[in-house]
């Protein structure tokens, strides 16, 4: 018997033994989202077989280079959301175990620096220290410390020259992102019995009494400052000493950064400035020297979700090619917030390219390891291994791939396709939320199914034409060519998304024998089709080629015509992207994509029938259709239709839609705006797309009885 009958045997028992392999990250029994950010192991997917029995659990891993990130996350109750500021927590506080040339931010991770000396940046890149020109008392939670500047003036000159150690230059918060900031409060040390009124009608919140010393520095106040702020936006350097090309120090004054408040004229010994809730990164403080000042306490304060939230796992190593299916995810989404998930897939343990020029003066390529050794700022920039790692995926619609608490989890039936190519070793994720100051998203846990055993090693795709001079129905050929493994467990199945509705499949061929309907029916949906055809294992007399003929419009320029395949002796089901690429000598595209005339109408090809129509309850053409097809809408755009009679007046609006490109269809059942059947007559329709510059169809239908 051929080796070959035994591999096959062997695999498809693995099939039906293995009904459900998963990976989950967060919830309460799986991988944290903090684990997801370290260095070691990250959990590990779980394979159950069609009893709903576990049969093994296999460590995922990360690789030894540190590639993730998060940014102002809140970790609590096993789930993952933005953090939310209390109005009364300082976000100016540092650590003062920290060492003694660094002030970091508590809250927010950034740290405080300043620019100091010519004023130019050569020197923000040096934190403060204790005996440096800033140090952590100011920032310390105790009112009884300070930075105290002294100032000697000099008899023979101006007012504000002289001698001592104020600041000339500017103090820099570097919150690291953005944050809601509504408040500044700063004042200098103050005494139990000659400030005892002053510090009793401190707001809130309120240090106590006993937390202040017994002598009185009140006239140490600050009476000339300005403060400055900057969002993320700006191209300022961050705090680490590298150079980064288009980025720049901070400096005093800094004309890209937006005067905040400025005064000449300060008589109040605590100042606690409020203003409007701004989204702040960097907030500049500039006192001048015109006597002797100092900082008890220097306080930042928020209220609200911060507008912007990072996480970015480490690159998942799941040990071996994985073919991937769905992604899943719990949480929510409120009204005002949005959020932004992405995935990608590589084959190496690293998508960076490091690079360092030889003796010749070529570029070599070296390890990271080697890399690091380089100063850094005469490190090239790395290059993306475009050849090993696929680009990040657009944002999954969040509700699409959220899950549905109505059906079996074990099904899943809910969520959606993984947007990534497989099968590939390693994954990665990155997650964005966008909040409301009261409204941010959550997410407490994201699953994704996969498979072990994929359909093939390989699978490439192109489609021809490449190219439509007109939105007029075309017939397109889509040719795949699959490569395969031992342990690949074959296909039977391909799904493409066509983003519009299918007119017709003219045939399917399969190495170069047309595949019979009767025995191997396709289906096809509003914006998909699906063929079936006998399976496709690696035999090796077999090309192996698959083509199918279809006739479909184009919508959208550059529309991509992605495509998956499958094994329906696979209880998963798991579906295997195919990628672009040369199938065919045929056709010389090797792309899934087809481009569209440039410019148009975006509102086409609208029908309205049957016309007339007559909703007398006999149950013959009892509801009115209005068909259009929306082209080149790529963000959801409101459309709207109107009835009005000939006098003009509106006799019934259709509830609007939310749309992108694509085919569609609206009913009226012949009523008014009461529910009332209007009288027989000519009616004048109006179907309106709410874009930049509205863009409306009109026609007249007819009600007959």
């Amino acid at each position: 018997m051929p080796k070959s009958f035994f591999i096959c045997a062997i695999l498809l028992a693995t099939v039906q033994v293995n009904a459900r392999t998963e990976y989950h990250l967060g919830g309460v029994d799986d991988a944290s989202w903090q684990d997801a950010r370290s260095q070691a192991e990250v959990g590990a997917y779980l394979v159950y077989d069609a009893n709903g029995e576990l049969l093994k659990s296999v460590a995922v891993g990360t690789p030894p280079q540190e590639t993730g990130g998060d940014t102002l996350v809140d970790f609590s109750d096993r789930s993952i959301r933005p953090r939310f500021i209390d109005p009364f927590e300082n976000l100016a506080l540092t650590d003062l175990s920290a060492e003694s040339n660094e002030v970091p931010l508590n809250f927010t991770g950034g740290e405080v620096s300043v620019s100091y000396g010519n004023g130019t940046s050569a020197y923000n890149c040096l934190f403060a220290g204790n005996n440096a020109p800033l140090n952590k008392l100011m920032l310390d939670a105790n009112p009884v410390s300070a930075q105290f500047r002294p100032f000697t003036q000099d008899p023979n000159k101006a007012p504000g020259i002289g001698s001592g150690q104020p600041f000339y230059d500017a103090i820099i918060f570097d919150f690291g992102a953005n944050v809601p900031i509504n408040r500044i409060r700063f004042y200098p040390r103050l005494s139990q019995e000659e400030d005892r009124l002053l510090i009793e009608n401190f707001a809130e919140p309120k240090p106590t009494l006993e937390s202040f010393g017994e002598d009185s520095f009140a006239d140490n106040f600050v009476g000339w400052f300005d403060l400055r702020m900057g969002d993320a936006s700006l191209p300022f350097q961050d705090g680490a000493c590298g150079r980064t090309p288009g980025r720049r120090w901070i400096t005093k004054n800094d004309p890209l950064l937006t005067v905040l408040y400025s005064t000449r004229e300060n008589l109040d010994v605590v100042t606690d400035l409020r203003f409007k809730l701004q989204s702040i990164r960097f907030l500049t403080f500039q006192a001048y020297p015109l006597r002797n000042w100092e900082l008890a306490e220097f306080e930042v304060y928020g209220e609200g979700f911060v507008e912007e939230m990072t996480y970015i796992t480490q690159i998942l190593d799941f040990g071996r090619p994985i073919s991937w299916g769905r992604i899943r995810w719990s949480g929510e989404l409120p009204e005002g917030a949005r959020a932004e998930i992405r995935t990608r897939t590589g084959h190496t343990p690293d998508p960076k390219l490091y690079f360092a020029p030889n003796n010749n003066g070529d570029l070599d390529q070296i390890t990271l390891k080697d890399y690091l050794k380089i100063d850094a700022l005469s490190r090239l920039p790395t290059q993306y291994d475009t050849e090993n790692w696929s680009f990040w995926s657009p944002p999954y619609d969040f509700a699409a791939g959220l899950r549905d608490a109505t059906l079996p989890a074990e099904a899943w039936q809910d969520g959606t396709p993984l947007l990534s190519p497989g099968p590939s070793r390693y994954i990665q994720i990155a997650i964005k939320f966008f909040s409301a100051p009261f409204a941010a998203p959550r997410l407490d846990q994201l699953s994704l199914q996969l498979g072990e055993a994929p359909a093939a090693q390989e699978v490439v795709g192109e489609i021809w034409p490449i190219e439509v001079d007109s939105f007029e129905p075309t017939t397109f050929t889509y040719v795949v060519l699959p490569s395969f493994a031992a342990d690949n467990i074959g296909f039977d199945h391909l799904e493409i998304l066509t983003h519009a509705r299918v007119n017709t499949i003219e045939a399917v061929v399969l190495d170069g024998s047309p595949v019979d309907f009767d025995f191997f029916p396709y289906e096809i949906f509003d914006d998909r089709i699906v063929v079936e055809f006998p399976a496709v294992k690696g035999e090796e007399d077999s090309f192996k080629q698959l083509e199918v003929t279809f006739n479909a419009p184009v919508l959208r320029f550059g529309t991509e015509f992605s495509s998956w395949v499958f094994n329906s002796e696979d209880p998963d089901q798991i579906r295997q992207q195919v990628r672009p690429g040369n199938a065919t000598f045929r056709f010389s595209g090797d792309v899934l994509a087809v481009k569209t005339p440039v410019g148009g109408n975006l509102l086409v090809n609208v029908e309205v029938g049957p016309n007339p129509f007559t909703p007398n309850g006999d149950g013959l053409n009892e509801t009115l259709t209005i068909a259009y097809n929306l082209r080149e809408v790529a963000t959801d755009r409101i459309v709207s239709l109107h009835i009005y009679n000939l006098a003009g007046q509106e006799v019934v609006a259709l509830p609007p839609t939310r749309s992108r490109s694509g085919q569609f269809r609206q009913e009226w059942d012949g009523t008014d705006a009461n529910g009332q059947r209007v009288p027989p007559g000519l009616y004048l329709y109006e179907l309106s797309l709410d874009v930049e510059r509205k863009k409306r169809k009109m026609g007249f239908l007819a009600v007959a009885y």
